[in-house]
């Protein structure tokens, strides 16, 4: 399998190095996928989630009478309650969710999960989390 990254700058796209790859490729067919590459989590925005936010969640939480003793459980509860893929067996209408990985997340998902986060903070437990220092 051969993986080629195209950049597209200024509107147009240089196509030359796959146009020459699929000129020595063997007959046949082949298949293409296409998809845009978004830059993963970067770590500052992890170190802010599990140094900043997940404290502060689990500070809160525990005001509220939950028992989380370490800040891994506060990840695995907030996954399964904000980023977990629903699966539904077309038979039977059950439906069983899959947690979801942060660390596959790319920035503006996982911005997007730190704002749910900090929303469920606000709203429910009452408690104000800081932006993070830039």
């Amino acid at each position: 399998m051969e993986t080629y990254l195209l950049q597209k700058q200024n509107g147009t796209f240089d196509l030359r190095p796959l146009i020459n790859w699929l000129s020595y490729a063997k007959d046949g067919v082949y298949k293409i996928d296409v998809r845009l590459i978004r830059k993963q989590r970067t770590l500052d925005q992890n170190r802010w989630l599990w140094g900043c936010v997940y404290p502060l969640l689990r500070q809160a939480l525990n005001a509220q009478g939950w028992e989380f003793t370490e800040d891994e459980q506060v990840h695995e509860f907030f996954k399964q309650q904000m980023a977990s893929d629903k699966v539904v067996n077309r038979h039977t209408g059950e439906i069983i969710e899959i947690p979801g990985s942060t660390r596959e997340m790319d920035t503006v998902t996982f911005s997007t999960y730190c704002e749910k986060l900090r929303d469920y903070g606000r709203e429910y437990l009452g408690v104000e989390i800081p932006d993070p220092v830039k």
